[in-house]
C-alpha cells in the first residue's frame, strides 16, 4: 500500500488523439560495436553473443542515445530465428502498458499476412524490493519472403512479444522463429529475462516514493463543468484505488491498472459525483446523454464489458471475449455509439 500525496497537477490536455507522443524514432544511429556494448544512461548490457545468437545490429533511435535496440541472429540449416532487445525510457503512466502492446499488434497487422487480435497474458514478477508488471503474447506471424525461385513464397514464423515496466526504463523483447514453438519462444524469454534482468533495471529508477501521479485530461471531458469534474473525480479515484490496494513495491516500478476492480471504483465515483452535482454544475446534452448511458451499463450489468470494450481488451477480465458480443447487441439495443469507449483521461509520472 502507498500513500500518494494529494498535491497532484491536472493538466489540461488539447489534442483530440492520443495522450502522449511516441518515442522518436528520428535520426536513428547505428552503434559500431563489436563487443559487449553498455547502454550508459540504463546501465544495460548488450553482448555481442547471447544464447548462441549473435548481434547484428545495434541501433539508438534518439539523438541523447536514450533509447537503444538490438538485434540478435541465429541460423540451423535454413531456419532463422530473430532476437530484438529494446530499452527506453517509459512514458509512466497507467495506460503505458497497454498503449505499446495496442500499439504492436497494430504493426504486426500492417506488416503480417493475416489480421489478428493479439491476446495479452499479464505478467507479475517480484523481488525483494519491487514489482514489475509486463504483458506477453505468443502468435502466428507470417510473412510473404522474396523467393528466387517463385518470385516470393510465404514464410511460417512463431513470434513472442513482451513489454515490461522498469520504473523510469521500459524494455522489450520480441522472438521470431521459422523452428521455434511457443514452449520454446516461452523457455528463451525466460532466459532473456535472466540475462537483461528488467528488476534490477527496476530497482536501481524507481519512481518518487511520495510523490501523487499528475492527472492529464481529454479534449472531450473539457466540454462542460459538469464532464470536466467528473473526469477530474474518476482519476482522483483510480489514483486513490491503486495506492489502497497495490503495494508499494509495485507502485515504485509502473502505474499501470489491469485490474477491473480499479476501473470499477473509478467510474463508480465518478457516475456519483455527477448525480449529486447534475444541476448545480455547468453541463450539455451530450454530458447528460453519456452518464444516463453510462448509468444504464452498470444497472444492467454490463460495466465490466464497458472496460474490456473501453481498454480494448487489455485488461483481467477472463469472460470478456465470450460476452463481447453480447455486450455490442446491447450496445446497439440502446443506439450507443462507439465513441462511447473513448479514455477521458490518464494518470502519469
Amino acid at each position: 500500500m502507498k500513500n500518494f500525496s494529494w498535491n497532484f497537477l491536472i493538466v489540461i490536455f488539447l489534442l483530440c488523439s492520443g495522450f502522449f507522443p511516441g518515442q522518436n524514432r528520428n535520426g536513428s544511429t547505428e552503434i559500431k560495436s563489436k563487443t559487449d556494448y553498455t547502454h550508459q544512461k540504463s546501465k544495460v548490457v548488450f553482448p555481442q553473443t547471447l544464447l548462441g545468437f549473435t548481434r547484428e545490429r545495434l541501433v539508438a533511435y534518439s539523438e541523447n542515445f536514450s533509447d537503444i535496440g538490438a538485434t540478435y541472429k541465429l541460423k540451423i540449416g535454413k531456419k532463422l530465428t530473430t532476437m530484438s532487445i529494446y530499452v527506453y525510457p517509459a512514458d509512466v503512466s497507467n495506460e503505458n502498458l497497454r498503449e505499446q502492446f495496442l500499439s504492436f499488434n497494430t504493426v504486426v497487422n500492417r506488416n503480417g499476412l493475416q489480421e489478428q487480435v493479439l491476446k495479452p497474458e499479464f505478467i507479475k514478477i517480484p523481488s525483494e524490493k519491487v514489482i514489475i508488471n509486463g504483458i506477453k503474447t505468443v502468435f502466428d506471424y507470417n510473412l510473404m519472403m522474396p523467393d528466387f525461385m517463385k518470385g516470393q513464397k510465404e514464410q511460417i514464423n512463431k513470434s513472442l512479444f513482451s513489454v515490461y515496466d522498469c520504473g523510469k526504463w521500459n524494455i522489450k523483447f520480441r522472438i521470431t522463429s521459422e523452428s521455434y514453438d511457443e514452449a520454446r519462444l516461452e523457455d528463451v524469454e525466460k532466459l532473456l529475462l535472466v540475462a537483461f534482468n528488467p528488476l534490477k533495471i527496476a530497482e536501481e529508477n524507481k519512481l518518487p516514493e511520495s510523490d501523487a501521479p499528475n492527472i492529464v485530461i481529454s479534449k472531450t471531458a473539457q466540454r462542460d463543468s459538469l464532464m470536466l469534474q467528473s473526469t477530474i473525480v474518476e482519476a482522483q479515484a483510480k489514483i486513490k484505488w491503486l495506492g489502497e490496494n497495490k503495494p508499494a513495491a509495485e507502485l515504485l516500478t509502473g502505474l499501470s491498472d489491469f485490474e477491473l476492480a480499479s476501473h470499477e471504483f473509478a467510474i463508480g465515483e465518478k457516475l456519483k459525483f455527477y448525480a449529486e452535482n447534475k444541476g448545480k454544475l455547468d453541463s450539455s446534452p451530450d454530458t447528460d446523454f453519456y452518464f444516463t448511458n453510462l448509468q444504464n451499463i452498470t444497472d444492467n450489468g454490463y460495466l465490466k464489458d464497458f472496460i474490456y470494450d473501453q481498454t480494448y481488451g487489455v485488461v483481467i477480465y477472463s469472460e470478456g471475449e465470450s460476452r463481447k458480443q453480447k455486450y455490442l447487441d446491447y450496445l446497439k439495443t440502446y443506439n450507443i455509439t462507439e465513441e462511447f469507449r473513448e479514455m477521458m483521461y490518464k494518470i502519469y509520472y
